[in-house]
């Protein structure tokens, strides 16, 4: 971004998610295909 007459610049650094997050994620995702697969079967 430009302040004044110089340009300055914002640099940040992030972590990568551990595993028990990423567990967490995962089934949280698989949860929700399997909710909508259950939904669809049971529409028909």
């Amino acid at each position: 971004y430009w302040k004044g007459h110089l340009v300055k610049a914002q640099i940040a650094l992030a972590k990568g998610k551990q595993a028990h997050d990423k567990r967490a994620t995962l089934k949280d995702r698989q949860w929700n295909i399997d909710k909508q697969r259950l939904v669809r079967h049971n529409n028909r």
